[in-house]
């Protein structure tokens, strides 16, 4: 390790450098705060030994201004005896440890084998992530399409501004849970924790404890206090998939969260800080959902500060090949399957067909093939009926009346949660009181 001793006192300096130098260490010398301010600029020292008590300013000055530089060295402050309570102090600025003097070299070697595998540890674990990271760009980051390749260069843009809120819009299946990782791979969060809820897989009450946590006592079988999504998201980012299935009060919840950047537990009283980055995803026209009521104005426009749009399976047929080989070799992998090349007429089927379940209808289509595959070889007589035939399945006769039902939905709950108050109601769900008026008219909730 490069280390670099910052004390006044020569002898101890002596004693010191011949011991770790003794212990195959590089070690600088200074005996000033500013001189040892300046050396660490310079040399970039592994390990700082730190006297809290030098002839121009205070130890603990100096440490403040070491924990000030983008890559930190570790330090130990060094303090006479008697003098451990500011030793205490110093650890608790960022100090790793603190030796006493007269210094016990026995201690010292200790201390600074410790801090060497904890530092190579770090570096090991920043070289695997790195390894991820390319290895996800690799995986992701391969398609040629005009279209897929400016998206791509969005999101390495956007993956930088980590304070940034990203909307990414597009059709269900077309991957919006890769790009919403691959965002969080590609920023200065990646180390920390991507946590990621489908909001309208979960009833209200059950979406809100995952999102917010709760207190004991918050609920019937709230036994014990649990952290939410959002917590555990600390640092790192939070990924809300659908959120155009938000209800208005888990709207407005949201948004308070957005605009103070705290939330507080179910039956909590204390608001506690949150450090996340929301991306957020739907296939829904948020748009269109503003203009009929069904989704807050002022949330859409907090959450659409940087829009990301995937085109559709079917706008690039050209990406079909790539990822159909792709999870080819994927699921061959998974299923220790060893399978040819997709054959001509097989790859010709697959870029007539329609895709209305986009990439991870693809997905699913090569994976039953390779699961079913009986030979060593797949051909276009393995693919299903309707990918053979060009032609898609028809929709659920429900389908139409599913945005309906849910803004009819949206509307009485509203109005059950102002008491009736329409004023209150029609604020809740971010329209105008004469749109609310005419909604009731139409569902016949007047």
């Amino acid at each position: 390790m490069r280390i670099l001793l910052i004390d006044d006192d020569e002898g101890i300096v002596k004693i010191l450098s011949k011991s770790l130098q003794q212990g195959g260490h590089d070690v600088f010398s200074s005996n000033t705060g500013a001189d040892g301010q300046a050396k660490c600029e310079a040399l970039k020292p592994d390990l700082v030994l730190l006297d809290l008590h030098l002839p121009d300013m205070l130890g603990t000055e100096v440490l403040a201004k070491l924990n000030g530089r983008s890559d930190p060295a570790s330090v130990v402050v060094i303090t006479g005896a008697g003098t451990v309570d500011t030793a205490v102090s110093a650890m608790k600025m960022g100090a790793e440890d603190y030796l006493e003097k007269p210094v016990a070299l026995e201690k010292l070697k200790v201390v600074v084998a410790k801090i060497e595998e904890k530092r190579g540890l770090k570096k090991e674990v920043e070289s695997l992530r790195k390894q991820q990271r390319e290895m996800y760009r690799k995986d992701y980051l391969f398609l040629s399409d005009p279209e897929m390749q400016k998206l791509y260069s969005e999101i390495e843009q956007v993956a930088g501004q980590e304070k940034v809120g990203v909307l990414i819009l597009g059709e269900t299946g077309t991957g919006k849970e890769h790009i919403a990782r691959l965002i969080h791979t590609l920023s200065p969060r990646s180390s920390r924790p991507f946590v990621e809820l489908h909001c309208g897989s979960l009833p209200e009450t059950i979406l809100e404890s995952e999102l917010f946590g709760y207190e004991p006592g918050a609920f019937t079988d709230a036994k014990r206090q649990k952290p939410g999504l959002f917590e555990e998201g600390q640092g790192g980012t939070v990924f809300l998939d659908e959120i155009g299935e938000l209800t208005p009060s888990v709207q407005m919840k949201l948004l308070k969260v957005l605009e103070q950047k705290t939330i507080r537990r179910l039956g909590g009283n204390r608001e506690i800080a949150l450090d996340v980055r929301i991306v957020a995803a739907t296939h829904r026209d948020l748009e269109k959902e503003v203009k009929e009521g069904r989704f807050r104005s002022d949330l859409y426009y907090r959450l659409n500060v940087i829009p990301l749009q995937v085109p559709a399976l079917r706008e690039r047929p050209g990406d079909v090949v790539q990822l159909a080989n792709f999870f080819l070799q994927e699921c061959c992998r998974a299923f220790n399957k060893k399978l040819g090349l997709l054959p001509d007429d097989l790859l010709e089927a697959l870029k007539g067909y329609s895709w209305p379940g986009n990439v991870r209808e693809l997905k699913h289509v090569i994976e039953r093939m390779v699961v079913t595959a009986k030979g060593n070889a797949l051909s276009a007589k393995d693919l299903p009926k309707e990918v053979r035939e060009g032609r898609s399945p028809k929709p659920s006769p429900q389908a139409a009346r599913t945005k309906d039902s849910a803004e009819k939905e949206n509307i009485q709950r509203a109005l059950m949660e102002t008491k009736d108050n329409r004023t209150k109601a029609a604020e809740l769900l971010g329209i105008t009181r004469k749109t609310l008026f005419n909604k009731m008219k139409k569902y016949s909730l007047e």
